[in-house]
C-alpha cells in the first residue's frame, strides 16, 4: 500500500518546501541525526509509542509540513494513534498536523477536542487555532461558546476569541463591544484586537473603544501588553475614516505611537516574565516623568502649522486631551496626545508621520528619551538631529530582525 502520492516513492528522501528557512533546516538535521529520512519512516515514527518522545513530536508536526506528497488516506490513522499518546507534546503536534485536513470526521474531532475542558491547554489551543477556515455553522456556535463561558479556562477563552473566524452572515462587532466591557482583562485586549482586525465597519464600537483607550491601562494575564495601547489602533481607523473619501472599508491605517515607555512588542519582550502556564508576570518599568501641557503642545503646532485643525475628531473623544489634523507635503496626519499626558499617536502615510515625529522630538528636551512605535511593533529610540529617513532605515531594520528570526 502506497503512502505518497504519485510522483513520491515510500523510500525516498524527505522533501521539504523550503529548506532554506532555518527552522526548516534544523528539523531536517533533527530527524535525519535519528535515521528519519524517508516518507514511510516518518509515519513509522509517527505511530510509534516507544519512540523518544521529542524526536516522535517532532516527526508529528513534520507531516503537516510535508503533507502534499503524502497520501492523506495513509497519514490519519498513524496521526489519531499519535493523538492517543501519553505525551503531551506528541499529542499538540498531532492536532496541529491534523488541522490541516478537511475531512469532516477530522474537523469534528478537532472540535471536539477544542470544546472539552478536561483536555489540556495545549492540545485545545491547536485545535482551536487549526479551525480557523471552518464554515460550518453548528461548530461555529460552539466554538463561540467557549468565549463566553465564564467557566471556562481563559487561555482557552483568549485563543478562541483571537481565532474564531466568523461567517459572513454572522457580524462579530456587537460580541467585541460586550467583551470590551468584560471584567477579564484578557478579553477585553483580545477584542480591541479584532476590533482592529475586522473588515466590516466598525463604527458603533466607537464608545466603547474610546473608554477603553482612555482608562484602561490593564495587562492582560496571559500574552500581551497594555489594553489601552491595544485599543488605538481600532479608534484611530474610525477616526481616519471620517477624515478620507474612500468609500472602500479598510482595517489598517498606518498607526504610530511616540512615547517614553516600552510600549507593545518591547513591553513584552523586555518587561513580561513567561511562565510554563503560559500566564506572564511582569517587570518594574522605569518611572515616567513626561508630562505633556496640551496648551503648550497647542501652542507650538500652531507655530509650526498655522492651518492646523485642533479638536477635530467627532464626537470627543476622551482619550486625548488634544487632537489635531494637518498636512505634511501632501499628506495627511491626525494626532493625539494621549490623556497620560506623555503618549503621541499619529495615523496616516508612513512618511508623514516620520517628518512629525522627527519635528516633535525637537521640541522636546535632548535628555528626554522618546520611542516611536508602529503598532504591535518594538520601538526604537528617537535622536535629536536625526531625519524621517533615518528614522525609517531603523524601523525597516526592525522589521527585518523579526523576520529573519521566524524564518
Amino acid at each position: 500500500m502506497r503512502i505518497t502520492r504519485k510522483g513520491y516513492g515510500d523510500d525516498e528522501l524527505l522533501q521539504y518546501p523550503n529548506l532554506q528557512s532555518q527552522l526548516v533546516q534544523t528539523t531536517h538535521d533533527k530527524l535525519a541525526e535519528a535515521g528519519i529520512t524517508s516518507y514511510s519512516k516518518l509515519l513509522e515514527v509517527v505511530s510509534n509509542e516507544s519512540a523518544e518522545p521529542n524526536i516522535r513530536s517532532t516527526a508529528t508536526w513534520t507531516v503537516g509540513t510535508v503533507l502534499k506528497a503524502l497520501d492523506k488516506r495513509q497519514v490519519i490513522k498513524p496521526l489519531l494513534t499519535a493523538l492517543d499518546s501519553s505525551h503531551e507534546e506528541v499529542r499538540y503536534a498531532a492536532v496541529h498536523s491534523l488541522s490541516w485536513f478537511k475531512n469532516p470526521q477530522v474537523v469534528s474531532l478537532l472540535v471536539d477536542l477544542a470544546c472539552d475542558k478536561q483536555e489540556s491547554f495545549s492540545v485545545r489551543i491547536f485545535a482551536i487555532q487549526g479551525l480557523t477556515s471552518n464554515k460550518n455553522a453548528e461548530y461555529f456556535k460552539r466554538l463561540r461558546a467557549i468565549i463566553f463561558d465564564e467557566t471556562d479556562d481563559i487561555r482557552s477563552r483568549s485563543e478562541a476569541l483571537e481565532w474564531l473566524n466568523y461567517p459572513p452572515d454572522v457580524n462579530p462587532v456587537n460580541d467585541f463591544i460586550q467583551l470590551l466591557q468584560h471584567p477579564l482583562p484578557d478579553l477585553r485586549f483580545w477584542a480591541a484586537y479584532r476590533l482592529s482586525q475586522e473588515h466590516r465597519n466598525i463604527s458603533k464600537a466607537l464608545n466603547a473603544l474610546d473608554e477603553v483607550a482612555a482608562f484602561d491601562h490593564q495587562l492582560p494575564k496571559t500574552w500581551g501588553w497594555h489594553i489601552d495601547r491595544e485599543a488605538m489602533q481600532a479608534l484611530e481607523g474610525i477616526y481616519w475614516r471620517k477624515f478620507t473619501t474612500r468609500r472602500h472599508y479598510w482595517p489598517h491605517p498606518q498607526m504610530y505611537l511616540i512615547s517614553p515607555a516600552p510600549e507593545y512588542d518591547t513591553f513584552v519582550h523586555d518587561y513580561r516574565t513567561h511562565n510554563p502556564d503560559w500566564f506572564y508576570g511582569n517587570l518594574p518599568t522605569p518611572k515616567i516623568d513626561l508630562k505633556i501641557d496640551p496648551n503648550w503642545l497647542k501652542e507650538k503646532l500652531l507655530e509650526n502649522w498655522p492651518k492646523v485643525q485642533l479638536n477635530v475628531r467627532d464626537p470627543k473623544p476622551k482619550t486625548y486631551l488634544l487632537d489635531w489634523k494637518l498636512k505634511i507635503g501632501q499628506g495627511n496626519l491626525i494626532g493625539g496626545l494621549h490623556r497620560d499626558q506623555y503618549a503621541v499617536v499619529l495615523v496616516g502615510a508612513e512618511t508623514t508621520i516620520l517628518k512629525f515625529a522627527v519635528w516633535y522630538q525637537s521640541i522636546i528636551s535632548r535628555e528626554q528619551q522618546l520611542f516611536i512605535y508602529e503598532w504591535a511593533m518594538p520601538g526604537y529610540e528617537l535622536v535629536h538631529g536625526m531625519t524621517h529617513k533615518e528614522v525609517k532605515t531603523l524601523l525597516r531594520s526592525t522589521y527585518t530582525n523579526i523576520s529573519s528570526k521566524t524564518e
